[in-house]
């Protein structure tokens, strides 16, 4: 590749202009979804005003694409010796400068407009923000490539840090057939997910990720509905509803099989499409981690920025001898659930490999000296699952109630009450010399484990009522976030927390 000088300030690709005027584009209808389809809701308002209304939204979307045009020409960066430049803006312009020594994490990525306009995103993470601070949506791929390693090198140079090095020799490439390619010559793929494994990963997860989209769906689209009939055509659908209670009771049951049986294929397909040809290529220290069908992810595990290696599991994935992983590095704020890398379909051995590469620890020879959470807990859990509930039967009340929503409100308490018994059973913390491991959970076991001399605070909390009945909180606190041990006898309480306390102070090791 030709060197290229990255001083001189430059635009994105030429293709960039279209991918910023569809991505606006659907933005701006998303937005504006009602008021767009008031049209199509009037009677005869094509007949007399079709012409004008044409009109309008030709004009709208032309002014859309100038609008996303000066925004191309005026999204300009550059590297110079101080730092990594950016300007952007068409009303209010503004002028980013990132220094080389807070770029944490550099990924490149490519969703399905990005794949067929042939480029790539481009995302700069900082120490400074919980999300990419830098987002360039349209780089020609070997350019995008070049200004990785280009930066990597600047980064080099100013920290002097030796693991830099390595990674600017596996920067990633995108090969011919528009996917991210984590693999060099001096690369080693530890791991890669299979269609199968990944068919169970989708029926193993989340159903209730599937049900909710799809009832966020319906809600969406039966209010748009409503408003538009009552208002409109001046109809009471609800008042007809009520008076055929039987045909609406069979049609709530058939509706409620049916919002699970397609939410549970939501939830397949979604996994599917977001992890498709998952893998994971060990680079020196380092692992890069790519996958996705329709948006491809590449991203980066640093072996030292790791904070939280959270194991999870349920009755599907331990039937189908799976767990997947979802790793928390170092940010300035609490680490989101979108923001974890996550690890699906591992087996056993793979689980194994990777803990042992992050940890240079064997994760089956790990002994736990474990302190269960007591059973107050559950009363936690049940007044906030009571507070629920008076708020579901309050809305029932003024809405519409009778002896079937009173029975199946009743039934969701007991299911959340069961679902709060199992939270309670598996609450526990685990320690050892090195590492601490808390697991949490319901219907799925959540093990966070993390390394002792990466905690950075360590604090015992009691609230009024622990301090009358002999219980406590522990609290840690680690560079990607937070967590509680909840309940613990305060015994049992104290001496864990001088046990961490005297651990970091002895072990002359960083959290990074």
């Amino acid at each position: 590749m030709t060197q290229i000088d990255f001083s001189i300030p430059r635009l994105q690709s030429i293709n960039g202009i279209f991918l910023i005027f569809f991505t606006d584009l659907v933005k701006r209808i998303r937005q504006n979804i009602y008021l767009l389809a008031i049209p199509f809701f009037q009677k005869n308002i094509f007949e007399s005003y079709g012409t004008y209304i044409y009109i309008g939204l030709a004009l709208l979307v032309i002014l859309q694409f100038v609008f996303s045009y000066l925004s191309y020409k005026k999204f300009k960066f550059s590297i110079q010796e101080d730092a990594f430049h950016l300007d952007k803006g068409v009303i209010k312009l503004s002028h980013i400068e990132i220094p080389f020594e807070r770029i944490q994490n550099i990924n490149l990525q490519q969703n399905i407009f990005q794949q067929i306009l042939n480029v790539v995103g481009f995302e700069i993470e900082t120490a400074g923000e919980g999300l990419a601070e830098i987002k360039i949506k349209a780089l020609d791929k070997d350019f995008a490539n070049a200004l990785k390693a280009k930066l990597i090198e600047e980064k080099k140079k100013v920290e002097g840090d030796e693991e830099l090095i390595d990674e600017k020799e596996k920067v990633s490439s995108i090969n011919s057939s528009n996917h991210v390619n984590t693999e060099s010559k001096d690369s080693k793929r530890l791991f890669q997910l299979d269609f199968i494994t990944l068919l169970k990963v989708g029926v193993s997860s989340n159903l209730f990720k599937g049900v909710g989209l799809l009832l966020a769906f319906f809600a969406y689209l039966y209010n748009f509905v409503m408003d538009f009939l009552t208002n409109i055509y001046d109809l009471n659908l609800e008042e007809d509803f009520k008076n055929r209670i039987p045909e609406t009771i069979t049609f709530a049951t058939f509706l409620i099989l049916g919002i699970l049986i397609i939410g549970f294929f939501i939830t397949v397909l979604t996994t599917v499409f977001k992890y498709f040809n998952l893998k994971i290529v060990k680079n020196q220290q380092n692992y890069e981690v790519e996958y996705g069908l329709f948006k491809r992810m590449n991203k980066v595990i640093k072996k030292t920025k790791t904070q939280i290696f959270e194991i999870r599991t349920n009755p599907l994935k331990s039937l189908f001898k799976i767990r997947s992983v979802h790793v928390s590095q170092a940010a300035s704020n609490q680490v989101t659930e979108k923001q974890k890398i996550n690890l699906v379909g591992l087996s056993k051995e793979n689980l194994k490999t990777l803990f042992k590469s992050l940890f240079q620890l064997e994760l089956h020879d790990q002994n736990y000296e474990i302190v269960n959470s007591q059973n107050r807990l559950f009363f936690r859990y049940f007044y906030k699952n009571l507070a629920i509930m008076i708020g579901l039967f309050a809305v029932a009340y003024f809405l519409y109630f009778n002896l079937v929503s009173g029975v199946l409100l009743i039934m969701v308490f007991m299911g959340l009450s069961w679902l709060s018994y199992l939270k309670v059973k598996k609450s526990n913390v685990g320690f050892n010399s090195d590492l601490i491991s808390v697991r949490k959970g319901s219907l799925d076991t959540k093990y966070k484990i993390i390394e002792i001399h990466k905690l950075q605070s360590v604090r015992l909390c009691r609230n009024i009522f622990q301090q009358y009945n002999g219980h406590a909180d522990i609290v840690l606190e680690t560079a990607s976030g937070t967590i509680n041990i909840e309940y613990l006898r305060i015994n049992d309480a104290t001496q864990l927390l001088n046990y961490l306390i005297f651990k970091v102070e002895s072990i002359n090791k960083g959290w990074i």
